[in-house]
């Protein structure tokens, strides 16, 4: 009986990707109360299970989370498959490059007050902030791509 060998079966974790600053805490939404009580038992193929369980580690979550990510969405007549995790992945990005951006406008900041009391910014100050702003704009473009991408 599949069902039953499945059970007893290593579980599939996904491999959580290194984060933007690894020195910053991320910060998580509060599970959710209401947990999952009811398991439902599904026959596949070799292929058919070969491919939903690619598509989950592609999600990077479990095969479990992805089905009923499939099965909510069929059932409500939409075709996205978001999870929390890809969401939480795409806010600890927002909120890093949120720091990112505070702490090289705070250098430009620093930057103009020298310049405006007459003095001279440290050659190539001003060009290495300028180019850290357009590598961090980037990232942003990236990760609102990147959401527009999931949300289709």
């Amino acid at each position: 009986m599949e069902g039953e060998a499945d059970a007893r079966a290593p579980r599939e974790q996904p491999t959580p990707s290194p984060p933007a600053f690894p020195d910053r805490t991320p910060r998580r939404r509060a599970r959710n109360p209401s947990q999952r009580t009811h398991k439902t038992t599904t026959r596949l193929s070799d292929t058919e299970k070969t491919e939903i369980a690619g598509a989950a580690q592609q999600r990077a979550v479990t095969v479990a989370r992805f089905l009923a990510a499939a099965g909510l969405a069929a059932a409500r007549g939409t075709t996205a498959t978001q999870t929390n995790e890809q969401l939480d992945a795409a806010i600890d990005e927002l909120a890093a490059l949120r720091t990112a951006l505070s702490r090289i406008g705070n250098n430009i900041n620093q930057i103009a007050y020298v310049h405006n009391a007459g003095g001279r910014p440290r050659p190539g100050e001003l060009d290495r902030a300028l180019t850290a702003l357009t590598r961090v704009l980037a990232r942003v473009d990236d990760a609102a791509d990147s959401l527009v991408k999931k949300r289709l």
